[in-house]
């Protein structure tokens, strides 16, 4: 072995032994016996593996005291490894080992969202969120039990329990991120960013991305900064497939058990390019979860700009993928957005924080007992005269539009 590559193995062995004792560079003391250790060890390997063995025989019967020094030196050091390993196995730190203190969990101050969903089929009670504008969209306050009046199939039904919500949000942001919309993954992030920005510290945020399948970035978190490093890993998209309705009957099935009010916020084109499920049992989900859905629109700067060049193919997906998140928003009382400027986005989520925190909740008890899996359609009238003129106010009520009933298993 010439000097350069014996100098080489010499220093990747004194390395290896370092890091199977567990040891760090700055434990000088501890460091200086297992380098020593090693030292004598590699020149016991040098003399024992040279092509000149009977020379270091020799050398070994002149320098008895040599010998001893080696063999000293490997005994402290296989004591030394053999102690750290089972001190290590034990669990007892060292005394040159700092303790690690944990991070505080921002979760201690409260519990994660869990329990039941807001309108449920397997109970008696029924309850629906409801959100009040006038004509120009400006949220009506202040409204009492009064005000409203609620159908179920054209059936009035009485109001149990009517409850103002003004109440931090829960909220699953759904993002597409994949090769199929390659034309806004910028402004997908734009507007993921700006999302984040305006949520408060009281608000619960879970991000889910999807492609081929969703995968969930982040679970529910009052942590902005552990939000803020989940999006990191949005960076370049891998498939060029867009399974929409999977990944939304993925996430409305996790948030089901959600205790109170929950929203789901979708930044999407809409389209949907290899889903085991179809759109009507994606829309058959929606119908049957307490989630408000808020779909917003991506890329519509880019198919403005466009259209006029679009074949007639490309232009219906897209027409239909406005239609289908229209038709999410409809169903679930929210509202679908299609912007076409990224100037648009802070704006939009104003919006949707504000419905969000100002809704009415009534409950009621379905007069119809009927255990039949069919539909039930919910109607909610709203009345009030706060001019006090003799004249109702024009208000608009958004609502979900009903919910499926139990059915009974023969």
């Amino acid at each position: 072995m010439r000097a350069e590559e014996r100098t080489a193995h010499f220093y990747r062995f004194a390395s290896r032994v370092r890091q199977r004792a567990g040891l760090q560079p700055q434990n000088q003391k501890r460091w200086q016996i297992v380098f020593s250790a090693s030292v004598s060890l590699f020149f016991c390997n040098a003399v024992l593996e040279s092509s000149i063995i009977a020379k270091g025989l020799q050398m070994m019967k002149k320098k008895p005291k040599l010998v001893s020094v080696i063999v000293a030196f490997s005994l402290v050091m296989l004591a030394a490894q053999t102690g750290l390993s089972q001190s290590s196995k034990t669990g007892v730190p060292s005394q040159e080992e700092p303790k690690k203190q944990e991070p505080k969990d921002l979760k201690e101050k409260q519990e994660a969202p869990r329990g039941r969903t807001a309108i449920r089929v397997n109970v008696e009670q029924v309850s629906v969120d409801v959100t009040v504008t006038d004509k120009n969209g400006n949220l009506i306050q202040g409204l009492t039990a009064d005000n409203f009046k609620i159908y179920e199939d054209k059936v009035e039904q009485k109001i149990v329990n009517f409850t103002p919500v003004d109440a931090p949000m829960t909220v699953v942001l759904l993002v597409e991120y994949n090769k199929v919309i390659w034309y806004a993954l910028y402004e997908v992030l734009v507007a993921t960013y700006t999302f984040v920005d305006q949520v408060r510290p009281e608000d619960w945020v879970a991000i889910v991305a999807y492609d081929i399948k969703p995968e969930i970035l982040t679970d529910f978190t009052q942590n902005k900064g552990e939000v803020y490093n989940a999006l990191r890993r949005l960076n370049y998209p891998a498939w060029s497939e867009a399974n929409f309705y999977d990944a939304t009957i993925d996430v409305l099935d996790r948030v089901r058990e959600i205790d109170g009010k929950v929203a789901v916020v979708m930044l999407t084109s809409g389209r949907d390019t290899f889903s085991k499920a179809t759109l009507d049992r994606a829309l058959r989900a929606a119908k049957n979860t307490g989630a408000i859905i808020y779909p917003i629109s991506v890329g519509g700067g880019v198919r403005t700009r466009y259209e006029g060049e679009m074949s007639d193919t490309a232009r219906m997906d897209f027409y239909q993928a406005d239609a289908v998140l229209k038709e999410f928003a409809k169903s679930t009382g929210g509202e679908a957005y299609f912007p076409r400027f990224e100037q648009e986005y802070p704006g939009i989520f104003r919006d949707i924080s504000n419905m969000l925190r100002n809704q009415y909740r009534i409950s009621y008890v379905p007069s119809n007992t009927a255990k039949d899996g069919k539909f039930r359609r919910i109607k909610v009238e709203v009345k009030t005269n706060i001019m006090r003129d003799g004249k109702p106010l024009e208000l608009r009520a958004r609502y979900r539009e009903g919910y499926y009933g139990e059915k009974t298993s023969n």
